[in-house]
This record gives structure tokens, sequence and C-alpha cells, in this order.
């Protein structure tokens, strides 16, 4: 697979982790906040923090101000798709909270002092260009000289208090949804493997296949979740998250535990090829544990609006697919032994 041979600079080569990969790891993000308070908001104008997918502040009777932060390592040595990729990723948590009108972006930027003036350039216009597709204005931000490459953004986005969906409301009997397929980890992992591993890694894999997969997951990671928050907001769902860092179990586990309700996944959109990919890289796909950029929002909804919401964002041309199923509990997330597993 030559597909970035020709570039000189190679950003996934500065990290060890790459994309949302790169995150804490829950457990210890839950003893870091436990340990220093941050887990508990008192004041009365925040109506989600720290738990959700972003931050919701009360600013007048029925507005609110909904903001998010997310920068992270390079997971592909085109620097320009890494800026749209972090642009994209910036925005996802924002939309998730069914909040579409972004009013401002701060861009964060940390350069190695290696990198050369070409690369950092190509960088940013991603994330530009990115930005303004979704109408995203970037008002500022914040640069510094760094070890490693990273990007990213702080996003504002403004709505009705009466629209924000929280990933706390899913309730029994409702029915969950994905927008995106998974399997961005071990697609943009195989590019990181040598050139001379990469046949003894693949076993076999067509490379037909695994260049499909690449490209998948670059369109997947690239495309804005905002039309789905726009389904999501005609139709009226109970809760909703984006399936990054944590991966599909990791961010199902959060949304039941937050609900007090137990979560049932019993099917795995995936990139075609990738659940052989992950296997042979050991990113536990098919177990729900590899880690998703910029992924796809996973949506609660009352099963009477199942078919409502199937077809508001099939008209909006975004794949979709029913994934799980919400029953009384006590905060689990449980993904089936054999899940059944469709191919994208």
């Amino acid at each position: 697979m030559k597909r970035y041979a020709h570039l000189k600079y190679k950003l996934t080569q500065k990290v060890a982790l790459h994309g949302c990969s790169c995150k804490l790891p829950r457990r210890e993000l839950y003893e870091l906040l436990q340990a220093t308070g941050l887990n508990k908001v008192t004041d009365e104008r925040v109506l989600t923090g720290v738990g959700d997918d972003a931050g919701v502040v009360k600013v007048s009777r029925n507005m609110a101000v909904v903001q998010h932060l997310d920068f992270f390592t390079p997971l592909i040595d085109d620097p320009y798709i890494q800026g749209q990729i972090a642009a994209c990723n910036s925005a996802s948590d924002v939309f998730s909270k069914g909040a579409t009108d972004v009013i401002g972006v701060l861009a964060i930027i940390g350069s190695p002092v290696d990198m050369p003036d070409h690369v950092l350039r190509k960088m940013v216009k991603g994330f530009h260009d990115l930005c303004s597709a979704i109408k995203a204005p970037i008002v500022g931000g914040h640069t510094l000289l760094c070890p490693w490459p990273i990007i990213g953004g702080s996003v504002v986005a403004v709505t009705r208090i009466s629209n924000i969906v929280y990933n706390s409301g899913a309730k029994p009997g409702d029915t969950l949804f994905l927008t995106k397929p998974l399997g961005t980890q071990p697609a943009m992992g195989i590019l990181r493997v040598p050139l001379e591993d990469q046949e003894a890694t693949t076993k076999g894999i067509p490379h037909s296949i695994i260049s499909a997969a690449i490209d998948k997951a670059i369109e997947i990671m690239t495309t804005p979740n905002k039309d789905a928050a726009e389904a999501m907001l005609e139709v009226g769902v109970n809760a909703a998250t984006d399936v990054t860092g944590f991966g599909f179990l990791g961010q199902s586990e959060i949304m039941a535990k937050r609900s007090c309700v137990d979560i049932v996944l019993h099917t795995m959109p995936v990139i075609r090829g990738t659940i052989e990919l992950s296997n042979a890289l050991g990113y536990g796909l098919e177990e729900g544990v590899s880690a998703e950029t910029s992924g796809g929002l996973l949506i609660s909804v009352r099963r009477e609006k199942a078919d409502l919401l199937v077809s508001s964002l099939e008209r909006r041309k975004i794949p979709v697919c029913e994934v799980g199923l919400v029953k009384k509990g006590t905060g689990n997330a449980h993904l089936l032994k054999k899940p059944k597993i469709i191919e994208v």
C-alpha cells in the first residue's frame, strides 16, 4: 500500500497514538474528574456539562449556547485530509446535541519545529475548508510549537433549549440507529504498517478491498453529522451521542449509564474488510472496542418514530442502520457475542 509513500514528511510517524485513540482512557478520565471535582457542576446556568458530549449553558429563557473542544494527533499522513477530519470531528459533538447553528470556531494548532511550512498550511487549509462547508466561521484560535502535530478546535453553537438532545434521555423500548459504519481505526491503521510488513500483516486480504476500505474511512471521517442532526430535530428523538474514541460499545455504555437503562447492541455496520484488518492489527472492532474517529451518531428513538427517523435520514442521503434496543436496567451496555455484521 504505497498511497502516501511519496510524502517526505510523515505526520503519523511523529506520534505514538493516532486520531481519537490518543484520548485518555475512560477509567483514567473518570478518576481524574472524581479526584479534582470536575465531575460536578453546580452553576444553575449549566444544563449539561462533563459526561455529555458537549456543554450546554442557558443564556436566556429559551436559548442556550452549546460548546465543545476537540483536538487530536494525526491518523493520516495527508495534511489536508488530516485538517478536514479534525474539523469534522470537532463539530460532531455539537451536532450530536441537535445544535446545527455554529456561530464560531477557535482553531487549535500544534506544530513541531521540523514541520515544513507547506505541510502546516495544507493541514490548516483542510480544517478551514471543512469549517466553511458547514458554515462554521473560524474566529480565531491558538498556535503553539509542540513536539507533536495536533489540530482541532473549540466549537460554539446556539440553539433553542427545546431542541437540545442529551445522551441521557434513552428510554426503555427505544430503537437504536447508527448513521455511519464502523472501522475507521483499522482502515487507517494499515497505512502505518511498514511497506515490507504489509503483505504478511494483511494475510491475503485483497489490495482492492484494503484500498476501498481506506477510501470509505476517509469519506466517513470527512462527512459532517450536521444533516443527521437536522433529521433528529425534524423527527424528535430521545437521546444521541457521536461514536468516537471510546468506540461503539464504550459510547453506548455512557448513554446507558447516564440514561439509567440497559442497551443491547445486536448489529454492527462496518466498512468492508475492516473486521479482517482489525483482527490482523488487534483493534477489537468485532468486540465494539475499536476507537472511531469522526464517527456517526448513535440515536435512541421511540419505536413508533423509528420509520420516520429512517425516512428523514435517507431523504438526506445519510446511511442508517438499526443496531440495538433499549431496555429497563441499571446502566449497562452489552454487545451480543455474535452480532450481525453488515459490511458497507
